[in-house]
C-alpha cells in the first residue's frame, strides 16, 4: 500500500466517524487509531514514537480516578499574554472539579463544576461577595470572573485528561490529512519536571481548520506519559498559551484531608452532594 492511499485510508476513517455524530472519539477509539499510525508510518519514525508515546498516556490515564495539581496557565487575551495564573485543581472522573485561584485578581476565587449536574453552572465562592452573607452563588460558565484573562475559556477544557484526548485527535486528524510533523526535542528537565518534549506542528492549517494550534510544544512525564506542559503557538507562530502541571499528585481518592480542610466549607458541601 502507497504512502498517500494510507493517509487516505486513516483520513476516511476519522471523518467517516465525525458523520456519524462521533467527534469525540473514546478513549478505546484514540488507542486503536494510534496503533495503526504506529504500524503504518515506518518511514516516518516521529509520527510513530509520537503515537507511541500518546497510547501509553492514555492507557496510564484510565488508572486515573481522581489527581490533584498546581496548574499554571498563561493565555493571549487581547493580542498579548496575559499574567501568569496558579491556581489548584482537585479532578475526579468522570468530570468533578474544583479550582481556586492562588495569585492574581482572582485570588481567593473557588470553583466547583460537575458535569450533569446544576443545569451545567457553576458554583462560584468568592471572599467578600455580598459581605459573606451568600458564601456560594451558581454562576453560568460565561461568568466574567472566570472568564477574563481566557477569551476562550471552557471548563469542559480543564484538565488533564482533556487536552490529552483533545489533541490525540488532532494527531490523528493530522497524520491522515498529511499535515503532521513531529520533532523530537530530547530528554528535558524544567525545574521539578522531567520527561521529553516533543514539537508537533500542524502543516498546511489554518485559525479555522479544527486544530486547537498551529503548533503544539509538549513535555510527556517520564514516568506517566502525560502531558505536564504544552506551549501552544497560533497561526503566526506566535505563543498563545502555555499550561504548566506541578506536584500531580494521581489517586489521592475522594476523602481528603488536606482538601477539606482548605476548601470552603459551604462549597464543600455543594462538592460532596
Amino acid at each position: 500500500m502507497k504512502k498517500s492511499d494510507i493517509g487516505l485510508g486513516l483520513s476516511a476513517m476519522f471523518f467517516l466517524l465525525m458523520s456519524q455524530g462521533a467527534y469525540a472519539l473514546t478513549e478505546n477509539e484514540l488507542v486503536a487509531h494510534l496503533s495503526q499510525i504506529e504500524n503504518v508510518q515506518i518511514k516516518m519514525p516521529g509520527t510513530a514514537r509520537l503515537a507511541q508515546t500518546l497510547e501509553k498516556a492514555l492507557h496510564f490515564y484510565e488508572s486515573v480516578t481522581d489527581y490533584k495539581t498546581k496548574f499554571y496557565k498563561t493565555e493571549k487575551t487581547k493580542g498579548i499574554l496575559g499574567p501568569t495564573e496558579e491556581i489548584f485543581i482537585k479532578f475526579e472522573k468522570t468530570f468533578k472539579i474544583y479550582m481556586c485561584w492562588l495569585n492574581t485578581e482572582k485570588q481567593g476565587v473557588e470553583v466547583v463544576y460537575e458535569r450533569g449536574k446544576r443545569k451545567g453552572k457553576l458554583a462560584v465562592h468568592k471572599p467578600g461577595l455580598f459581605l459573606g452573607l451568600v458564601p456560594v452563588i451558581l454562576l453560568d460558565q460565561n461568568s466574567p470572573w472566570i472568564k477574563e484573562g481566557s477569551e476562550s475559556y471552557n471548563i469542559e477544557d480543564a484538565g488533564i485528561g482533556s487536552f490529552l484526548r483533545d489533541f490525540a485527535q488532532d494527531v490523528i486528524k493530522a497524520s491522515g490529512e498529511n499535515k503532521l510533523k513531529v520533532e523530537y526535542l530530547g530528554k528535558t528537565k524544567d525545574e521539578d519536571l522531567n520527561g521529553e518534549k516533543v514539537k508537533v506542528t500542524f502543516l498546511n492549517t489554518k485559525a479555522d481548520s479544527g486544530y486547537m494550534a498551529y503548533r503544539a510544544d509538549v513535555l510527556f512525564d517520564e514516568n506517566t506519559n502525560l502531558p505536564i506542559k504544552t506551549e501552544l503557538f497560533d497561526w503566526q507562530n506566535q505563543p498563545m498559551g502555555i499550561y504548566t502541571y506541578r506536584d500531580l499528585q494521581i489517586n489521592v481518592g475522594s476523602d481528603d484531608p488536606e482538601f477539606k480542610k482548605n476548601i470552603n466549607r459551604a462549597l464543600l458541601k455543594v462538592y460532596l452532594s
